[in-house]
């Protein structure tokens, strides 16, 4: 049970004199989908629909942490390497059901070769992957809907022993 103040004019419909607290009745318990929720059904039976986290914010800043520190080949802009990577980060997030941390942008580094590790091969995969990234937001949602499932979850072991990272894309 619980009491919400009430002003001393006001009278209750129970008595005749004026109260300082009224009762108020407990609420139904209410049961239907609620609008905008996206469950991981959802997610595997359409496109462009993301997988929403939260503080998904907060993966664009540790991305632009991290990625200041990064030397990007030619032809690649920030701005799109940026945008993309914090995007994957907030999916990858999604699917856990929790906040971005700094192992994800960590992962992603590694996994498109931006720690020093990429061939030319991954490094032009990556100039196509990321371009437009940071002014068009279907670019953004096809970023995100390019990594399934099964390498969102990846561990940096199981991504140490994968030969070709080009290979963990549905492209």
């Amino acid at each position: 049970m619980s009491y919400v103040s009430q002003p001393n004019f006001v009278s209750s419909p129970k008595h005749d004199v004026l109260l300082g607290l009224v009762e108020l009745p407990v609420s139904n318990s209410w049961i239907g989908p609620r609008a905008g929720v996206i469950t991981p059904s959802d997610r595997s039976k359409r496109r462009l629909v993301g997988a929403p986290c939260p503080g998904e914010g907060y993966a664009f800043k540790l991305a632009r942490e991290r990625l200041s520190k990064v030397e990007l080949c030619e032809g690649e802009d920030h701005e799109d390497v940026l945008v993309g990577i914090s995007m994957i980060v907030g999916k990858r997030a999604g699917l856990f059901g929790r906040s971005p941390i700094a192992f994800d942008v960590e992962f992603f580094i590694r996994l498109f070769g931006f720690d020093g590790t990429a061939d030319a091969s991954l490094e032009e995969f990556r100039k196509m992957f990321f371009k437009g990234a940071a002014h068009s937001y279907v670019v953004q949602r096809q970023l995100s809907d390019a990594l399934p499932e099964s390498t969102l979850k990846m561990t940096t072991a199981e991504l140490s022993n994968t030969k070709d990272r080009r290979e963990l894309f549905r492209i």
